[in-house]
């Protein structure tokens, strides 16, 4: 819909009392005057809670200035906003939305995703005192113009932090600028093109939930904060995990290059890991063992050799469903060549490949056997002194 010339019929407020709760405008085109016009209908929808804008188009520079008599300080009962590719056709000359500050300063939690977000004036960060949950994924955001978004002062309330498919380029400098938020305990940088992760970092003294999913990174270091509950880091480049993590709960380490299982004794409080799509070749009864209050395995799709260790380990416990929640259909052989593409579950190892030792013993007693008795019959037999007498 085109309401770039909206312009809203007064009403009393007896009149009109609606119990709308959220109000979505889908491919609507704006402008800085209609805007002023909308946001006349807040005084009749005072159970409001969420305000949501997708695929919009705003044809202004952010000017939003209504005449002292229509002025809406406030939003009423909204707590949620969610703007989503919103197009803004002059973005270069938009204004610092001074002119809204005081509109959102009660609102709890804010979606602006994919709208070439480049900065968040801190005079405006600092004015929203209520904020608990931040999206700004897919924008533009670098760690020089990060620094003047979380400002001293800035987003007192934040507890959750989206910053997912931006240009961030150092884990460090983005931990260290985020201090200021001292309440942020979820934080998702993911899909970021991070340089190597350094040894030691700083981070928000309350951090419990780390994404570093898809960000390139090599290894894992210091750098990662001991006080995480939810480590994501996913779809990396990582062959090996040997970091402690005393609090960790939830690891989520899947398409990465591990050829092991990670040593459980780094995670005594382990509960839940995704480790599917590696390099894994087998796990033990030792290996699951090691972790001592695993509740959750999913290890499928990765490249098990159908050994008799791995096979007979399986074979002897039923109950393997109710760790791997994927088990049987995502777990299949990938070598012997002969068991290729089985379940593991169904795969069975032949007597040969299982039993080798006992198959040597038993052929060598029956040659020593076969020995002994021809020994024995030639000495009944005389057979030395044919033997002589034919040579």
């Amino acid at each position: 819909i085109n309401v770039a010339n909206f312009r809203f019929s007064e009403l009393s407020a007896e009149e009109i009392n609606s119990p709308m709760k959220k109000l979505a405008f889908r491919n609507a085109d704006l402008t800085d005057e209609s805007f002023n016009e909308l946001l006349k209908l807040l005084r009749y929808t005072p159970e409001l809670l969420q305000a949501e804008f997708d695929d919009c188009a705003l044809d202004g520079v952010g000017d939003f200035q209504p005449s002292e008599s229509d002025i809406v300080r406030e939003l009423g009962k909204v707590e949620m906003l969610i703007i989503r590719r919103l197009h803004i056709p002059r973005f270069y000359s938009f204004n610092d939305l001074r002119s809204v500050y005081s509109l959102l300063e009660k609102v709890k939690r804010i979606t602006v995703e994919n709208s070439k977000v480049f900065l968040v004036p801190c005079e405006f960060s600092q004015r929203l005192r209520s904020l608990e949950f931040l999206d700004l994924s897919e924008n533009l955001m670098v760690e020089e113009y990060l620094r003047n978004s979380a400002c001293e002062g800035a987003w007192p309330s934040l507890q959750t932090l989206i910053l997912s498919q931006n240009y961030l380029k150092s884990i460090e400098r983005t931990g260290e600028i985020l201090l200021t938020l001292k309440n942020l305990t979820d934080l998702d940088i993911s899909r970021n093109s991070f340089r190597p992760m350094p040894d030691t970092c700083r981070w928000p003294p309350k951090m419990r939930f780390l994404n570093l999913s898809s960000t390139g990174i090599w290894a894992v270091k210091m750098c990662i904060p001991q006080t995480l509950e939810v480590l994501d880091v996913s779809n990396n480049n990582l062959d090996s995990f040997s970091l402690f993590l005393p609090r960790l709960r939830e690891l989520y380490i899947s398409r990465n290059k591990l050829k092991t299982l990670p040593d459980g004794s780094l995670f005594p409080v382990l509960l839940v890991m995704k480790i599917r799509e590696n390099a894994l070749s087998t796990f033990s009864k030792d290996q699951l063992g090691s972790f001592p209050k695993l509740e959750t395995l999913e290890a499928g799709d990765n490249h098990f050799v159908c050994s008799c260790e791995l096979l007979s380990f399986t074979l002897g416990q039923p109950a393997l469903s109710q760790v791997l929640p994927d088990w049987p259909d995502s777990y299949l052989c990938n070598s012997p060549p002969r068991l290729r593409g089985q379940r593991v579950q169904e795969a069975r190892p032949s007597v040969l490949e299982c039993h080798q030792a006992l198959l040597v013993s038993g052929v060598c007693c029956a040659l020593l056997l076969l020995i002994l008795l021809i020994a024995g019959l030639c000495h009944h037999f005389h057979g030395l002194w044919y033997l002589r007498m034919m040579w």
